[in-house]
């Protein structure tokens, strides 16, 4: 609803209010409640579906993220104070689910990325910037139509944390398979920078912070196959 009144609103499914005008409807059946909301439908193709990606898209995702985020400076929310798994700044708590990686090597390799997490980090994480961040900018939310970034859907993940992670999470998915991984992530960085300036404090952590993310989405992928799940989306990125 903010981002609607924005100039970025043509980037956002809209919600479609009821004829009370409300944002949310209810619809009672038996004993069953249903709590309703409606969205207009988002054109355009995943990233993931992507496969033909240029500087250019490279440089425009960036360019959106960093729009976007300037646009929820004057944003906020009380419900998104919250420590939430997914916010790149809780990474330390995946230790917790590190042993349900069954690989010894594969543990091992996530175990140093979060001891690199938990010193070169940590204890910068109380002088980052914090914004409201979408948190969740990956290659299955990420719409593209044209070699242009099309729009952003499911702000399920929004939380109250450190800015550059934002980008982090954007970088992060954009980067799988990609022939230069770090090519793609300075253009989508340089595209960010030139709308929303970073600190070189932020700059010089996004490294860590990226390899970060993928720490929690591997050791969460291996604690759902710990409990047998059977949701495929629950290793998608695995």
């Amino acid at each position: 609803q903010h981002l609607s009144g924005t100039d970025l609103k043509d980037m956002f499914q809209q919600i479609v209010p009821d004829i009370q005008a409300d944002p949310i409807f209810i619809v009672k059946h038996s004993a069953a409640v249903y709590y309703i909301r409606v969205l207009t439908y988002l054109d355009g193709i995943f990233w993931a579906d992507h496969k033909d990606r240029t500087d250019i898209l490279y440089t425009d995702l960036g360019n959106f993220l960093g729009k976007m985020d300037k646009a929820l400076q004057n944003f906020s929310h009380a419900a998104m104070h919250r420590r939430y798994t997914w916010d790149v700044t809780t990474a330390a708590d995946a230790y917790t689910n590190i042993k349900y990686i069954r690989d010894h090597e594969l543990r091992r390799m996530v175990g140093y990325f979060l001891l690199q997490f938990e010193t070169e980090v940590t204890p910068f994480l109380p002088s980052l910037r914090q914004a409201y961040i979408h948190n969740d900018a990956n290659d299955l939310n990420i719409l593209v139509a044209n070699d242009r970034i099309k729009g952003l859907i499911d702000f399920g993940d929004m939380v109250h944390s450190a800015l550059v992670g934002n980008l982090a999470i954007a970088c992060t998915y954009a980067m799988f398979n990609t022939d230069d991984p770090l090519h793609a992530a300075v253009k989508i960085v340089e595209g960010y920078h030139a709308v929303y300036p970073l600190t070189m404090q932020e700059t010089d952590l996004l490294y860590y912070l990226i390899a970060a993310r993928l720490c929690i989405s591997l050791t969460q992928s291996a604690y759902n196959a710990s409990v047998s799940s059977a949701n495929e989306h629950h290793f998608v990125s695995e």
